[in-house]
């Protein structure tokens, strides 16, 4: 995926039309809030402990913080074009909820890029859906994350086809086998 700002925007748009959105619902995060909701989310549940695991593009694969883990809730092997379709059940009542997409090179050494949006959890999954059959847009595939807007939160979904769950109020019955 391309790291360029109107590429984002491109994207948005694109998504926004084929799926129908209203902006209200589903749009990117302002540029004037982009870091501090990345650098909230990160402090959060990133690992700095270690040098090559210093950001959320590790998280879903090697584990989130340690302080996080204490609210470890599992990770789930799930079908990776359906899973996201029990988000309703899965997370809490909640109005919107932070969705950031890892558009990085995936060189630890160049740190990460990630563009964030906001969603309601109906469009999410439509978003989903529409990401899933066109190989996000043609840009590839992804690890994306979920992440309460109060930041009690996150679900990880990775190449791997794996859903990692951290936080309060997730209700993960919906992921087991």
């Amino acid at each position: 995926m391309s790291k360029k700002p109107d590429d984002l925007l491109q994207f948005e748009n694109q998504l926004i039309r084929e799926c129908r959105f209203s902006k209200d619902r589903f749009h990117k995060v302002r540029n004037d809030q982009w870091k501090d909701v990345y650098q909230k989310i990160s402090q959060k549940y990133a690992d700095k402990t270690r040098t090559w695991k210093n950001g959320l593009h590790w998280a879903n694969t090697d584990g989130y913080s340690p302080k996080s883990m204490k609210d470890f809730v599992g990770c789930f092997s799930v079908e990776h074009a359906t899973w996201f379709h029990l988000l309703p059940q899965i997370i809490p009542d909640e109005h919107m909820v932070y969705f950031l997409i890892d558009i990085g090179d995936h060189s630890w050494h160049l740190g990460e890029a990630f563009w964030i949006f906001e969603s309601c959890i109906p469009e999410l999954v439509g978003a989903l859906d529409l990401l899933n059959d066109t190989a996000f847009l043609s840009r590839g595939w992804p690890d994306y994350y979920i992440v309460s807007k109060k930041y009690q939160w996150i679900i990880g979904f990775n190449h791997h086809d794996v859903v990692s769950c951290v936080g309060e109020r997730l209700d993960t019955q919906w992921l087991k086998c």
